[in-house]
């Protein structure tokens, strides 16, 4: 379906939406949390540690520094289950956080897609975390609704979906997924499968929300990141609020959750603050119109898959292989 169409018949579904959420900047609250279609809440700013550098030592500082600047929301990778379970462990005996109050993304690793392997792979993750639960586990096979039943996880979620697979799944799953976890930022904004996902009250949150900057050198010059955009930095210096801030604040206003990475202390707390200013319609507006690049994350090891979701790649930039 044609995005112009989708938004038309959509748009008065995305107002509800926002208006359930406390979403409209208008009424001078700025919420903190998205509900879910199963009305679990979660947070709109989390730590991402996808990508992170591996050693124990720069987690272990990340994690423990955006707990303490208040995080709630960590959205965990493969890796590093055993330091940050040691982690909110310590925090939970010491006071310093209760299990309520934290929200942990977890996800199934392309290794245990068989419908045998669901739970073991999160019972696993769940014992290495220290946890009894998680609050939204991501999947991309239908063996999540046996987890959710069990009360493993408190909301079941999908990655990497496109805009038909997440029709074609919608219509059929007996559970439906209450999260999509996708690549989204200003050069990369998916507003037809924003769009789509809104009006079928699935959560949706972006990985990349500041277009992974630290992934530039694999590309050419085209490859400019969004930090470097005119208005941005023309925005950060009206709001007085950093590019990364700005770049957050766009999609968090959208009604996306965002789960940058950052090691850096100030930059932790920057992307937490994101939530303390609005930007105008007219902005947001004006940052809706800049043209899409493209993504950074194609995955294109994975390109000869039936099911590979990015179809909008170029064959000859990204050429099919056999």
């Amino acid at each position: 379906m044609p995005e112009k169409q989708i938004i038309e018949k959509c748009s008065a579904v995305i107002q509800w939406v926002s208006s359930v959420n406390g979403a409209s900047p208008r009424r001078g609250y700025i919420p903190t949390s998205i509900r879910m279609g199963n009305n679990v809440e979660m947070p709109f700013v989390g730590l991402g540690t996808g990508g992170m550098p591996s050693s124990e030592p720069e987690i272990d500082f990340a994690v423990r520094t955006a707990l303490d600047l208040g995080y709630t929301h960590i959205d965990v990778t493969a890796g590093f289950h055993a330091t940050i379970g040691a982690i909110l462990k310590e925090y939970f005996e010491l006071g310093k956080l209760s299990r309520k109050d934290i929200f942990i993304t977890a996800k199934l690793p392309c290794t245990s897609h068989g419908r045998s392997s669901v739970e073991k792979s999160l019972r696993s993750q769940l014992e290495t975390l220290q946890l009894d639960y998680v609050d939204l586990f991501l999947i991309n096979t239908p063996c999540g609704v046996q987890i959710y039943r069990l009360k493993l996880a408190r909301a079941i979620g999908i990655s990497n979906f496109n805009v038909d697979q997440i029709q074609r799944v919608y219509s059929t799953a007996e559970v439906k997924p209450h999260n999509l976890q996708v690549e989204v930022h200003l050069h990369w904004p998916q507003k037809e499968l924003v769009v789509l996902c809104q009006s079928l009250n699935v959560c949706l949150t972006a990985y990349a929300p500041i277009g992974s900057p630290g992934q530039l050198p694999k590309f050419g010059v085209e490859k400019a990141s969004p930090l470097a955009e005119p208005l941005v930095l023309m925005l950060a210096d009206k709001y007085k609020k950093s590019p990364a801030q700005i770049l957050l604040r766009h999609l968090t206003q959208r009604n996306i959750v965002v789960i940058p990475k950052s090691t850096n202390a100030q930059r932790l707390k920057e992307n937490l603050d994101s939530l303390k200013f609005t930007i105008s319609d007219i902005d947001m507006e004006a940052l809706g119109n800049i043209k899409p690049k493209r993504r950074v994350y194609t995955y294109i090891h994975r390109r000869n898959h039936p099911e590979y979701p990015f179809c909008e790649l170029d064959d000859e930039e990204y050429p099919i292989t056999v």
